[in-house]
């Protein structure tokens, strides 16, 4: 007779296992406690020392919005969800997306809920464009697809943009244009790899899509941006849009806009210089592939460098001879250890101790940013003893007494100095504004660094409940901060540039910086130090020389101990490179440096001003741009009003006045709105778009409650002749922050008997997740027998306990425990008895991946999984038996992006009712 056990035994194994079978972890290091509070148009939510990010949100959104609806000419139909982190490190946590969120991924809006999700790491200037950038994807999906997914699927609407649409009408809107889009443009064009427009991608879809919508907005009028988007809506594809605002389809635009980009570039060849033409090239990307070779720092003694590189796919740290840029060797590996889980590559990252063989360098561990110490011809490291919410642009004192690097909490970033004598670590800065990439003067006394901090210090600017929401403007310049007695003096005052990064001569009276003054990053040289026949009052009066007159933008420098090298990375032909200058401080000067056609505007009839600078603690007047007093807020309920702060935390416990309802329970399923109760929102849209703000003007800060809300729900029917009427839906519920989710499923036939149909719930936001489900599940075999074949309903039910402890981002362990009940009846013979079995298994898993992707599947790394699972036999002691399976997979790579694949899997059982294996063709993942 038939005996179920065996066969079924696999399908509740598979039911157990809900968590993927490999992947890496996204691993909760933090307990938080959420809050939110509430503008006109957003619910702005933030954890525990997120207070001014999320003050800074509210108010850039407002503004950014206001913007945006001005020119689509659109109104917002739905609030829209702001979800802010602290950190890259805390982002990478989110649960709002399942996905790996790498360095390079500064936010994102997700299509469920219209979400926008980003952290805040430190730049306010880079703050504030996330945020303008993600609202375009969110104000345009509100208004091509109502906001949600499910909006699309109930509407059927089938409009698809190409991403180069998406994110260059973001970058356009949000950025309009500036240096950095202008350089990369201009070495495309001249290079001629700029590519048409129907295949703009990767990160020509930001770039490349900016710049087409700047040349729809220069030829035909900004007007048509919004015209476009909306015929584009009406007439639901992007080639009939674009014919029916500007009468021309997308061939023939990408061939006017092409040559107006030529028009524009090319007559610069005459006027400016390859970084061949004035440096000596080190290394070559189109030789030795890859796209990046950034961030160098030569030795003190000018014979080494180390760098960044994807030569070989993955990012990586080498080292190279600095004569001939011979590689010397790999000095670390991609990032596939939990000691090293990535890099931190988005600033300048790499310096050298004064004894010519240790280098330092950022990076993530276990949640945080660390400092790690590497010897370069042993290889031996060490971490730093202390971590950060995020550590940039690290800095070895020339007397190797002292790392200063750049740190950033949830509130702002600052300059700070690790003593490696007494083991302290000092903030230096400590201020409100953000600081960028320090460097240290040869006696090992002073640091310069760039700041947005228009001239502003704790000396003639009182900070007490000052945040960067009440600042405008957030234009880098040089400053020197000696560290001692924290005195800051201002170097330069450049109105329309960003001055970036600086290094000093042996001597340390000049310095060389990187500016974008003439609208390309160039290298200038100044002299910081005032001598008795100065008349001269102030440093910010010596005048600053053009050393380079670059068509591609330089950075990164770095300099030898005596001065006579400096290295620096240029954007080249397509990609970074390094390059070497010899005794840097005695180049000639650079006569007549032009300006760029983007740059030229703000000069035009005028020299460059400086700005203001406050000295002697002489503040600012109340009611200028630059600061609003607490004392000075009256009405902050008038619209546009930008003076926010942060007031009360309200309890749901207590009834509040005028913010939302007081008794809702732990979990509702509606979407719940403060502002409503039994209105329709479309109705009262002056009901749903209000800000909530205390008697004082302060936003109440309300303590997060799990509400959820749909991500999905999809039905349909249908009917056959053998089973009559059929159906199938999929529910899908989440709460704002992704830490709870639940998720229904059903396959409807005949009856609930007969039919098919799950309930899952997910508890996600502590470090072990959780999940528990229960199902039914029915199938209809025909068996033969000794009279025939006969028709019978085999029947699944149970339940199943699981959860999931990541130790880091590459390990973990997996458990569960399920309990199942499966039955076979003969529909065709109903005397036959019916077979009836219980089966309760737990299982416990340990499973390992670092691999590392090509473009399709893993070519690097190991991933395994090693599962003991079993059937106690609790009064069926014939049913018991206890089963280890495992499966590894070791991926070498060769030629590149090729690998081969070494694969060992198997079971092994034992018990009264040992499992059986088969050996079968199965696909490696």
């Amino acid at each position: 007779m038939y005996n179920p056990t065996k066969i079924l035994i696999l399908l509740l194994l598979a039911s157990n296992i809900i968590f993927a079978q490999f992947g890496k972890n996204k691993v909760q290091y933090r307990d938080h406690d959420w809050y939110y509070i509430q503008s006109k148009h957003f619910d702005i939510y933030f954890s525990e020392g997120g207070e001014d990010a999320a003050e800074f949100a509210a108010q850039v959104a407002e503004e950014s919005l206001e913007d945006l609806q001005t020119r689509l000419n659109y109104q917002l139909n739905n609030r829209v969800s702001l979800v802010v982190y602290n950190s890259h490190n805390e982002f990478q946590e989110t649960n709002t997306s399942d996905g790996y969120l790498s360095q390079g991924i500064g936010g994102f809006t997700e299509p469920f809920k219209n979400r926008v999700v980003f952290p805040f790491e430190g730049s306010y200037s880079k703050y504030k464009h996330v945020i303008h950038h993600e609202l375009v994807h969110a104000v345009m999906r509100d208004m091509l697809y109502g906001g949600t997914i499910q909006n699309i699927i109930a509407k059927g609407i089938t409009l698809q943009l190409p991403i180069w649409y998406h994110e260059g009408m973001a970058e356009y809107l949000s950025s309009g244009w500036e240096t950095n889009s202008d350089m990369f443009i201009r070495d495309a064009i001249i290079n001629e790899y700029l590519p048409d427009i129907e295949r703009l991608g990767g990160y020509f879809a930001y770039r490349g899509g900016q710049a087409l919508f700047k040349y729809i907005a220069d030829t035909y009028g900004e007007e048509k941006i919004a015209e476009l988007l909306n015929n584009v809506k009406g007439k639901g594809n992007v080639d009939a849009g674009f014919k029916a605002s500007i009468g021309i389809d997308l061939k023939e635009l990408n061939d006017k806009w092409k040559k107006d980009i030529k028009r524009r570039y090319w007559p610069e060849i005459a006027e400016r210089k390859d970084p061949d033409e004035f440096a000596k090239r080190l290394t070559d990307n189109k030789k030795l592939g890859g796209f990046y070779n950034i961030s160098p720092a030569i030795s003190p003694q000018g014979d080494k460098i180390v760098f960044i590189s994807d030569r070989n796919i993955y990012l990586e740290v080498y080292l190279m001879n600095s004569f001939d840029g011979e590689l010397i060797k790999k000095v670390i590996e991609s990032g596939d250890t939990e000691d090293l889980e990535e890099l931190n590559l988005l600033f300048p990252a790499l310096t050298w101790a004064p004894d010519n063989r240790r280098i330092a360098l950022s990076s993530k561990a276990e949640g945080y940013d660390v400092i790690k110490i590497i010897d370069t011809e042993t290889g031996e490291d060490e971490n730093l003893p202390f971590r950060l919410h995020g550590i940039e642009s690290v800095s070895w004192s020339p007397d190797g007494k002292y790392m200063a690097f750049l740190g950033a909490d949830a509130k702002q970033s600052d300059i700070y100095i690790y003593n490696f004598e007494t083991k302290a670590l000092t903030n230096i800065t400590d201020d409100i504004f953000s600081e960028y990439v320090p460097s240290w003067s040869p006696d090992s006394k002073k640091i310069i660094f760039s700041s947005d901090r228009n001239g502003f210090t704790k000396d003639n600017f009182d900070q007490d409940g000052l945040t960067m929401s009440t600042l405008n403007g957030f234009q880098m310049d040089l400053y020197l901060i000696d560290i001692d007695s924290k005195k800051i003096d201002r170097i330069t005052d450049w109105q329309n540039s960003d001055e970036k990064q600086a290094v000093f001569s042996e001597n340390g009276n000049e310095i060389i910086f990187i500016s974008d003054y003439n609208g390309i990053d160039n290298l200038y040289k100044k002299r910081i130090v005032l001598t008795k026949n100065d008349s001269l009052k102030s440093i910010l009066e010596t005048p600053a020389i053009a050393l380079t007159n670059s068509l591609n933008k330089i950075e990164s420098i770095s300099i030898t101990s005596d001065s006579k090298k400096l290295v620096f990375s240029a954007f080249y032909n397509a990609g970074f490179n390094v390059f070497l200058i010899n005794n840097p401080f005695e180049l000639e000067e650079v006569k007549d440096i032009e300006f760029t056609g983007y740059m030229a505007q703000f000069y035009k009839d005028q020299e460059p001003a400086s700005q203001e600078t406050f000295t002697d603690k002489e503040l600012p007047e109340v009611g200028k741009e630059f600061i609003y007093k607490n004392d000075e807020l009256k009405d902050s309920t008038v619209e546009n009003n930008s003076r926010i702060f942060t007031g009360q935390i309200i309890d749901y416990g207590n009834a509040v006045e005028d913010t939302i309802k007081t008794d809702y329970k732990d979990y509702v399923f509606a979407k719940t709105d403060p502002f409503l109760k039994d209105e329709n929102p479309e109705k009262k849209p002056e009901l749903l778009f209000r800000e909530k703000l205390d008697q004082e003007g302060n936003f109440l800060v309300n303590k997060y409650k799990v509400d959820f809300s749909p991500d999905i729900i999809y039905a349909n029917a249908g009917y056959s002749s053998l089973y009559g009427v059929l159906g199938t839906t999929v529910l899908s519920f989440s709460d704002v922050l992704g830490n709870h989710r639940l998720i229904g499923m059903t396959s409807l036939q005949i009856d609930l008997k007969n039919s098919d149909y799950g309930l899952s719930y997910y508890y996600l936001p502590e470090r072990i997740n959780f999940g528990i489900s229960a199902y039914h599940t029915a199938r209809f075999v025909y068996l033969s027998g000794f009279f025939g074949s006969d028709l019978y309903r085999f029947r699944s039910y149970g339940a199943n306990v699981f959860a999931s402890y990541p130790l880091n981002t590459f390990h973990r362990i997996d458990a569960g425990i399920s309990v199942q009940r499966v039955s076979r009846e003969n529909l065709d013979f109903i005397d036959e008895p019916v077979e009836k079995a219980t089966f309760i298994i737990p299982s416990i898993s340990y499973v390992k991946d670092n691999v590392m992707w090509g473009y399709t599947s893993p070519i690097q790394g190991t991933r395994y999984n090693l599962t003991l699972f079993g059937n106690p036999g609790f009064g069926k002691t014939k049913e018991s038996f206890a089963s280890l399976t495992w499966d590894y997979r070791k991926y070498f790579r060769f030629f590149y992006d090729n690998a081969f694949v070494a694969r060992f899997s198997g079971g092994y059982s034992v018990g009264s009712n040992a499992q059986k294996f088969l050996l079968a063709e199965q696909r490696v993942g």
